[in-house]
C-alpha cells in the first residue's frame, strides 16, 4: 500500500512546492493567475467561457481565428467552470496541474514498461519526478494550455499500445486528435500496428474477426479530428478552418528544411529576451535541432515509436514556421524521456545533485521571462 501512494504523494508535494514558489515569484507581476497567462492562454479561456463563433477580439477577423485551438482542453475547463465557484484563469491552472500530475505518474508507469525502471516507487522513479518538476521549461505544464492534457493522452496511448490494448490506444489517440493537430501522428502508429497485425494473421481462418480487429482501431483513432472538422463545417462551412486560419499567425508552408535554413541563417540571437512579437528564429531552430537529435538518439536505441512521435511533432509545425518550437520540444514527453535516459547514465549522486540544482535555478530564471512574455519562453 505504501508503494502505491509514495510516488503520487511525492509528485503532489513537489508540484505544490513548485506552485508555492511560482506564487511568490509572481507577486511583482500581478499575481499568479495574471503572470501565468501568457500568449495563447487567453484563447483557451475565452473558448471555455464563450465557445467557438463568439470571439471578436482578434483584430478584424471576428471569431474565425479561435478555430486554430482544438476543443478538448476548453471543454474540460468549461466543465470545471460549471461546478467550481472560481475564475477561469485560476481553474485553468488547477486543471493543467491535475493533468500534469497524471502525466508524471503515467510517465513513471510507461518508463517501467519500456525501460529498466523496476519499481515506480524506487529511486529511478524519484529521478523522473524531479526531472519533470524541475525541467526549466516545465512551467508551461502549469499554465492554462493544452500541453499537460496532450502529454497525458500521448503517454496513455503509447502505453496502451505497448501493452497490446489497441482499442484503448485508439481511444486515447482519438482524444489526442481532439486536443492538438499533431494528435494525428499517433494515427500513423495505430495504422502501422494494425497493418502488421493483419499481415501476421494472414493465415487465420476467422478472417472476418481479423478484419474487425484491424479496422475498428483504425476507425476509432482519428474520430476526435473528424468530429472537430465536422463541427467547423457546420459552423462556418470550412472543415479545415483550423489549418486555414494559420495564415493569420504568418505561417506559410515552406517545408521543414527551408524553415531550418532560414532560422540558421537569421542569426538573430539578440531577440532571445525580447517581448512577444520579436522572436529569435535562431533560438527557435536550435530547439528544433535539439529535439531532432533526441529523436535520432531514440531511434538508435530502437525506440522507433517514440522517435517518430518526437521528430514528426517537430517537423510538422516547422514546415510552416519556427515560432513556438521551443514549447513543442520542451513539453514533448519523449524529449523528457530521452533526458531521463541520459540521467540514468549518471552514476555520481553529486553530479545528479548539481544537475537538478542547476535545472531548478534555471527554471526560476526562465519563469521570470515567461512572466514578462519574452519570446524565448514560448
Amino acid at each position: 500500500m505504501l508503494n502505491r501512494v509514495y510516488l503520487p504523494a511525492l509528485t503532489i508535494v513537489a508540484l505544490l512546492m513548485r506552485l508555492a514558489l511560482y506564487k511568490l515569484m509572481a507577486i511583482p507581476f500581478g499575481g499568479l493567475t495574471v503572470a501565468m497567462c501568457q500568449y495563447d492562454c487567453d484563447w483557451y479561456v475565452r473558448l471555455a467561457r464563450d465557445g467557438y463563433g463568439s470571439d471578436s477580439l482578434f483584430a478584424n477577423y471576428g471569431s474565425i481565428p479561435n478555430f486554430a485551438f482544438f476543443p478538448l482542453y476548453p471543454l474540460l475547463l468549461r466543465g470545471m467552470m460549471s461546478v467550481a465557484p472560481f475564475g477561469p484563469y485560476f481553474l485553468g491552472i488547477v486543471l493543467s496541474n491535475l493533468l500534469f500530475v497524471g502525466f508524471v505518474l503515467l510517465g513513471a508507469v510507461y518508463l517501467r514498461q519500456t525501460r529498466t525502471l523496476k519499481d515506480v516507487s524506487g529511486p529511478d522513479a524519484v529521478l523522473w519526478v524531479l526531472l519533470a518538476v524541475l525541467f526549466p521549461f516545465g512551467y508551461i505544464f502549469s499554465a492554462p494550455y493544452s500541453e499537460s492534457l496532450f502529454a497525458l493522452l500521448t503517454v496513455a496511448a503509447v502505453l496502451m499500445l505497448a501493452r497490446r490494448r489497441v482499442l484503448w490506444a485508439a481511444v486515447m489517440c482519438a482524444l489526442m486528435c481532439a486536443t492538438r493537430p499533431t494528435g494525428v501522428l499517433m494515427v500513423v502508429l495505430i495504422i502501422a500496428d494494425r497493418a502488421w497485425h493483419l499481415w501476421r494473421g494472414r493465415g487465420r481462418a476467422d478472417w472476418v474477426a481479423l478484419l474487425g480487429e484491424t479496422l475498428l482501431p483504425v476507425a476509432i483513432a482519428p474520430l476526435g479530428l473528424s468530429a472537430y472538422m465536422l463541427a467547423q463545417y457546420l459552423s462556418i462551412g470550412d472543415a479545415m478552418a483550423f489549418n486555414h486560419v494559420q495564415v493569420l499567425w504568418y505561417r506559410e508552408w515552406l517545408g521543414p528544411w527551408a524553415m531550418a535554413a532560414r532560422g540558421l541563417g537569421a542569426w538573430d540571437w539578440h531577440n532571445v529576451l525580447m517581448p512577444k512579437g520579436l522572436p529569435s528564429e535562431s533560438y527557435d531552430v536550435a530547439w528544433a535541432l535539439l529535439g531532432l537529435a533526441a529523436s535520432v538518439w531514440m531511434a538508435w536505441r530502437r525506440r522507433f515509436a517514440e522517435a517518430w512521435l518526437c521528430a514528426a511533432s517537430i517537423l510538422l509545425p516547422m514546415s510552416t514556421g519556427l515560432h513556438s518550437l521551443p514549447r513543442f520540444v520542451a513539453t514533448s514527453p519523449f524529449f523528457l524521456f530521452a533526458l531521463f535516459d541520459l540521467l540514468m547514465m549518471v552514476r555520481s549522486p553529486l553530479v545528479l545533485a548539481g544537475l537538478f540544482g542547476g535545472a531548478g535555478l534555471l527554471h526560476g530564471v526562465v519563469l521570470v521571462f515567461w512572466f514578462i512574455a519574452a519570446s524565448s519562453t514560448y
